[in-house]
């Protein structure tokens, strides 16, 4: 079905740019009321009033502090118990459960033990209820429509969210990847199934003669038995059709050894899809023998009767528990493989299922919205679009220079396009860290956080002494435009980013009618985060999201095969094929690569060479069936290295609330050296909580805060008030400290505040959450 231009996109005002008309919705599945039962204001002002005073005020902080630990005693105990919450816990950590939950719910006194178990509580509580994300039924996704934006009625609206009956309209539990794939390598290794898998060439391998080439491997010499080996492994023939029947032992001992080199695939392997085993139960299918196809199937039954029955518990914490037990158990005597990998990782994957969900509101974005957000999102993504092509003809200028040292000492007139890229960009390459190629980066960013001050006219003198900085987009534009200006830039990714957009409202009836402010969160640049498959997945209208990524997505280009060596490499996070250009050219990097998707065209990064086209650098295959400007073929880790790269203003002791329009695009923040916080290496909870409030009114910090420590990849949320996060927070500094110390912590306002959240669910319960815009500025790429 084709989908007209106009119900895909509309218009950001007179800016140049458009935005994608359906909008992911990220929010928490529980009300970030739940986090005030964990606040204390009463010990707080006793806190307070003790600093420094009398000795009559540090009695009663004294008697306040005990007080307030038995009212929290209780509130952990209700929160423990709570069904709700101890489900969202048993879908992540089923362990947690069992030694943190049920055991506060039946624990007496606050003790020292269970101290550190309040403070496990409340690292799940501040994620579960102020920190947007989209996972599980603590973390639903969200649909939002940019409706009528052509001077009919639906101009006049701001945006209106109408919530269904329930929190959520949608759940589904998936299979993890890789817990499918650990089945289908013991199946694989078989001897009644390995007959009939059917060998075929490493996606990565690339064959000269006799010589066998991975990447990240010496070379390879086939024997000649090999050779002919290899010759004949087409996907097609079965490794009896190879090896005769009986197997001829030549044959046999030369597949083996072409498999353990990484050569030949031999295996039941497949891509990164959202059901797995849907895929292995094809593969199995395609055995060619009944009884075989029988004996397979049955462990895959298995394991899908398990991971059903996890489905079929959702809503209740103890049989979620159970079943997910049960499933670890089939899974473990299925493979013989450990059922959590991963322990603490982020997007990690860790466990055998995941759920998703879709939350069950409706969303209507009107034209007053859009003309509110124009003016000031234009000019931030006009620096994004600066930053991004900027840092791409760096990175050519750089290749430019590596080509020409290389081919004068080679005297060839190529540079291959593995050694470009390892040198280029290292730490794609997962060679080192740093390198050239994040220097670019930096380097680039700094130039952008200079430009960014010229156009705001603040001097870092000015960062430290101001609390708020607001300016018109009418006021700055002049010299945004000068600043920001580009001639077209040569990377089509330079026009594409992916803005995170927080909203606050006194009311629905001041949403409606567009008295919105909003907050900028992150900015995703260079980057079309909704291809990855759990957006694709968990989006109602398909058929929109697949035709606008075609229509208006990254053009054809060469796509690089993630490894399945990285922690994001899951079917969940990857890209989802299907929204990927259908003339796009998948490059296989290593021989851990996943398998590439089904007719896919794939090259083995070794067969392409670098070459000087009148003064251009391009990337041919050496056949010449392939060939593409570099910054084509560099598209995707050039978009690796800039999504999280865009940060306009630098990490300074102190920046203001920076204000465009009704826009914040920056949050007043402090910085402090992470050693600096002495207060958190204070053992004795009373003082430690006390020092931590002197502390909040000496630096003149806000009540609320996020708070991004070195080494987390997410900032965790704090209330001051909180004895249980102020613990938290304490743990995290002393951990930094444990660890070599060093690095900043770094405390930005709470934006916006909970008591102007916009998300409401049927029984008027208000929710953290920001629309994940998609914004376009088409260009004439390479």
């Amino acid at each position: 079905m084709t989908v007209p231009a106009s119900d895909l996109r509309i218009p950001l005002g007179d800016t140049g740019w458009a935005l994608w008309r359906d909008a992911a919705v990220r929010g928490t599945g529980f009300p970030a009321r739940i986090v005030e039962d964990f606040c204390d204001s009463e010990l707080a002002a006793a806190a307070d009033a003790a600093d420094g005073g009398a000795p009559e005020a540090r009695e009663q902080y004294e008697k306040a502090f005990a007080a307030a630990s038995d009212r929290l005693t209780a509130a952990t105990r209700r929160l423990a118990a709570d069904p709700a919450f101890r489900e969202a816990v048993a879908w992540q950590n089923p362990d947690v459960v069992r030694n943190c939950l049920d055991r506060v719910a039946a624990d007496g006194p606050r003790s020292r033990k269970n101290r550190k178990q309040e403070v496990v509580i409340a690292s799940y509580l501040q994620r579960y209820c102020l920190k947007n994300d989209t996972i599980g039924f603590f973390g639903p996704f969200g649909w939002a429509r940019f409706d009528a934006i052509d001077g009919s009625e639906g101009d006049s609206v701001g945006l209106i969210a109408t919530p269904g009956p329930s929190l959520l309209s949608r759940r589904t539990a998936y299979f993890e990847d890789w817990a499918v794939s650990a089945l289908a390598d013991q199946l694989a290794d078989r001897p009644d199934v390995w007959p009939r898998l059917r060998p075929r060439l490493a996606p990565a391998a690339a064959i000269t003669g006799r010589t066998v080439r991975l990447p990240f491997r010496r070379a390879v010499t086939l024997t000649a038995a090999q050779a002919r080996v290899i010759g004949l492994c087409d996907g097609a023939r079965t490794v009896a059709d190879l090896a005769g029947t009986p197997p001829d032992p030549a044959v046999a001992a030369a597949l083996l050894q072409l498999r353990a080199a990484g050569v030949l695939r031999i295996d039941l392997a497949g891509a990164l899809t959202a059901r797995p085993e849907h895929d292995l139960a094809e593969r199995i299918a395609a055995l060619d023998d009944p009884a075989v196809c029988e004996r397979a199937r049955e462990p895959l039954d298995r394991l899908v009767t398990a991971r059903d029955a996890v489905a079929d518990a959702a809503g209740d914490a103890d049989r979620v528990l159970a079943a997910a037990s049960e499933l670890s158990t089939v899974f473990h005597e299925i493979t013989g493989v450990d059922a959590t990998r991963r322990p603490g990782g982020v997007y990690a994957g860790r466990t055998l299922v995941y759920e998703d969900t879709v939350r069950d509101v409706g969303v209507r974005v009107g034209g007053r919205f859009v003309a509110a957000l124009a003016p000031p999102l234009g000019i931030v993504l006009d620096s994004a679009r600066w930053l991004a092509a900027t840092v791409a003809d760096r990175y050519e200028a750089r290749a430019r220079e590596l080509f020409q040292t290389e081919t004068e000492r080679t005297g060839l007139t190529w540079m291959p396009m593995f050694q470009l890229l390892t040198t280029l960009m290292p730490e794609i390459a997962r060679l080192a860290a740093g390198g050239a190629g994040a220097q670019i980066v930096a380097e680039t960013s700094a130039e952008l956080q200079a430009r960014w001050r010229r156009v705001l006219g603040l001097s870092a003198e000015d960062f430290d002494r101001t609390a708020r900085h607001g300016v018109t987009s009418s006021e700055i534009s002049e010299a945004a435009a000068k600043e920001f200006a580009f001639a077209e830039p040569r990377l089509a990714l330079a026009g594409m980013h992916c803005p995170d957009l927080m909203l606050s409202a006194a009311d629905a009836e001041a949403l409606a009618r567009g008295d919105i402010d909003f907050t900028l969160g992150e900015l995703h640049c260079a980057a079309l985060t909704v291809q990855m498959r759990c957006f694709y997945e968990q989006n109602p209208a398909q058929d929109r999201l697949r035709a606008a990524a075609i229509a208006f997505g990254p053009p054809e280009r060469m796509v690089i095969i993630p490894r399945l060596d990285t922690a994001q490499t899951t079917a969940r996070m990857g890209r989802a094929v299907e929204l990927v250009s259908p003339d796009s050219l998948f490059v296989s990097i290593g021989m851990e690569s996943m398998e590439p998707p089904p007719g896919a065209r794939v090259v083995s990064v070794l067969d392409l060479l670098v070459h000087d086209r009148d003064g251009e650098l391009v990337v041919r295959h050496r056949d010449g069936s392939v060939e593409q400007p570099l910054l084509k073929a560099i598209a995707d880790p050039l978009s690796a290295l800039l999504t999280d790269a865009f940060q306009p203003f630098a990490a300074v002791r102190h920046r203001p609330r920076i204000t465009i329009d009704r826009l914040t695009i920056a949050r007043e923040t402090w910085t402090f050296p992470a050693e600096s916080l002495a207060w958190a290496l204070q053992k004795d909870e009373r003082r430690r909580y006390a020092a931590a409030r002197r502390w909040r009114i000496e630096s003149d910090l806000p009540e609320r805060a996020f708070i991004r420590i070195p080494g987390e990849r997410k900032p965790m949320a704090l209330d001051f008030r909180s004895l249980p996060l102020v613990n938290l927070l304490a743990r995290s500094i002393r951990r930094t400290a444990g660890e070599g110390g060093g690095g900043t912590v770094a405390v930005a306002e709470m934006l916006p505040k909970p008591e102007r959240l916009w998300l409401r669910d049927a029984a008027g319960e208000g929710y953290t959450a920001e629309l994940r815009l998609i914004a376009e500025r088409p260009i004439t790429e390479v």
